[in-house]
């Protein structure tokens, strides 16, 4: 009798606690919901000849919506941040334009801490939408929103959001003060086996992990860990549905929409009357098989007068180039390119210093041959990175490219691009002993294990981001500094300085 007692006992406080008795009653039929996904959109909402952009997404989901669809719009984050119209009021017209689009929910990538957590909990206090990410505290406190359930057509959707915790490097660590990324895939894993469990019909998680195999862990990571999700809408690697799919050996639908906005991500989710997901079947939605997508009046309009007011500014030239200036992802994160060079050289002359650094994950966007606009640079270095000098070693300066070259082959964002200074090095070695030699100045000062001056010291500039500690350079982080202007600035006054670039002054004399 005691036994029976006590199990009623659990079984209340159960029902009491996290709802995990819930009885529903089934559905009538089957039940269709379509969801629309963006991800790493970097504020490139403004529609273009390449990039849909937020009216005709907002067009699209209306069109379906009229045709009796079951819709929810979500945004996997990296999305606040990015483009000159977005920075200059610190994300609030995305926000807008957001709001107008009619989005549901939105987790949080690296990059949408650019302005520092503060900003984008004042941003989140504007928006129509919750932020969703799980993990992430600040004070031992949750910042943001675990999860929302919607009811959608009669469904439970249950939506959690969770953040890479590679946040803390490669965002500015000076504004995440007191912020803790807690692990993503026990995060998850808790809630589906705790105050979730028997309260949804469809579980959906967007993942700003990425698949690329220099993250940890990867969305990929958390599909394996939690079998029960339904659908992982994926953000931070840029990938490709395709991509996704032929990454993916788990049992979990994983779906991303690239980069920039250059696709809409769709997903069709069948529910049968039992509640039990029949079928999640994905596609990409493009310019290309979508020609005639139409645009929401409202967020056009309100994306028209964003275009209009800076369009004058935006379009001053500031030089031109006579061969295309390589910035690809691809490239700039695993390679030094012709791009990542002319930064540094501007850096270099911008601050007077012996030795200049770029990080390749700083570096957004290509420069075709022809004019250089304001807009075109304020494309390539979006983040509004200040120049920041200090004194370094010769060691110290060892131990930087080594952090440099850590990760690959994988192609990550630490890679170094220099000015005033080169270096050798094979991948194939153990992380930390990679680097061969190094010269500064012209003059080696390493080789053969061996340095010629290990106390030699160079005046050395990079940005504040990676004195910060961004990208895990935390052997520059607590250095006294000084500060010269924002990255964007040093290059335009660069290129002005130049005229013209050739294959001639690509590299400082």
């Amino acid at each position: 009798m005691k036994r029976l007692l006590g199990i009623t006992m659990i079984l209340a406080l159960m029902v009491a606690g996290f709802g995990f008795a819930q009885t529903v009653p089934p559905l009538k039929g089957d039940v269709a919901i379509t969801i629309l996904h963006t991800n790493d959109m970097h504020s490139h909402g403004l529609p273009s000849a390449s990039e849909i952009g937020y009216p005709r997404i907002a067009g699209y989901a209306a069109d379906l919506k009229a045709q009796g669809k079951n819709v929810l719009l979500l945004d996997a984050g990296d999305t606040l941040h990015g483009m000159p119209w977005a920075n200059l009021e610190k994300g609030s017209p995305v926000v807008n334009l957001m709001n107008l689009s009619g989005y549901a929910a939105m987790t949080t990538g690296n990059h949408d801490y650019n302005y520092g957590v503060d900003r984008l909990i004042e941003l989140w206090k504007t928006m129509n939408f919750p932020i969703l990410a799980a993990n992430v505290y600040r004070n031992g406190e949750p910042l943001f929103d675990a999860y929302k359930i919607r009811g959608v057509g009669g469904v439970r959707v249950a939506i959690i959001g969770v953040a890479s915790p590679e946040t803390l490097y490669k965002a500015d660590p000076s504004g995440l003060k007191g912020v803790v990324f807690e692990n993503p895939v026990s995060t998850v894993y808790r809630l589906i086996n705790g105050e979730l469990w028997g309260r949804y019909d469809v579980l959906i998680v967007l993942s700003h992990l990425g698949i690329d195999t220099s993250s940890n862990p990867t969305s990929l990571t958390l599909a394996k860990a939690c079998p029960e999700i339904n659908l992982i809408i994926d953000g931070h690697s840029h990938s490709s549905l395709q991509q996704e799919i032929t990454n993916n050996t788990t049992g979990v639908m994983i779906v991303s929409a690239d980069s920039l906005g250059v696709t809409l991500g769709r997903v069709d989710i069948l529910v049968n009357a039992k509640r039990s997901v029949v079928s999640v079947i994905p596609q990409s939605v493009n310019l290309v098989n979508t020609p005639a997508m139409p645009s929401e009046p409202a967020v056009k309009a309100a994306a028209d007068g964003i275009a209009k007011a800076q369009e004058g500014a935006l379009s001053a030239v500031v030089g031109t180039t006579a061969i295309e200036l390589v910035g690809k992802r691809e490239i700039v994160r695993k390679e030094e390119s012709n791009l990542g060079r002319l930064i540094a050289n501007g850096m270099l002359l911008t601050t007077g210093a012996d030795i200049a650094l770029m990080n390749g994950g700083g570096i957004r966007e290509s420069i075709p041959a022809g004019n250089i606009t304001k807009k075109q640079v304020y494309t390539v270095l979006p983040f509004g990175n200040y120049l920041w000098t200090t004194v370094i070693s010769g060691a110290d300066l060892k131990a930087v490219l080594e952090n440099g070259v850590s990760k690959l082959p994988a192609i990550d964002g630490r890679y170094p691009h220099l000015a005033g200074a080169s270096f050798t090095f094979d991948a194939s070695k153990p992380v930390g002993s990679r680097v061969l030699t190094m010269t500064v100045k012209g003059k080696q000062v390493f080789a053969d294990g061996k340095f010629a001056d290990e106390k030699a010291k160079y005046n050395f500039c990079t940005l504040n981001f990676e004195m910060g500690g961004g990208d895990e350079y935390n052997m520059l982080k607590g250095r006294q500094y000084k500060e010269f202007p924002l990255d964007a600035d040093s290059f335009m006054a660069y290129v002005a300085k130049l005229g013209t670039i050739t294959e001639d002054n690509i590299v400082l004399k």
